[in-house]
């Protein structure tokens, strides 16, 4: 199978979209872990109410921090797939990315 190469624009367009969407949960966890320790400053995580609302956060926190592996291995696999120049370099935009480790299939 040959994947076919990004076009660097697209790539430019990728690695934008994904760092907005990046900044925008990495905020939101922000919050969730502010709310957490809110919470356990406040005497109220010992009531069932407090533990409830925990428990909600927790799920929050779980889903953002999910979200922004994510984020990171498509980042990843964008530095892969993106065109490179004649000797190999990829754009300077793409330099800062994570990297996919690809296995070798022999």
């Amino acid at each position: 199978m040959n994947m076919a190469k990004m076009d660097i624009g697209n790539a430019v367009d990728a690695v934008s979209s994904l760092r907005a969407l990046r900044v925008v949960l990495t905020d939101d966890l922000d919050d969730i872990e502010n709310s957490i320790y809110d919470l356990g400053q406040s005497g109220r995580a010992d009531s069932n109410g407090g533990m409830d609302e925990l428990k909600v956060y927790c799920v929050a926190r779980a889903a953002l921090y999910s979200g922004l592996a994510s984020i990171n291995e498509v980042l990843g696999w964008v530095h892969l797939m993106a065109e490179k120049d004649p000797e190999g370099n990829a754009a300077d935009l793409l330099q800062s990315l994570p990297t996919v480790t690809v296995p070798s299939i022999n």
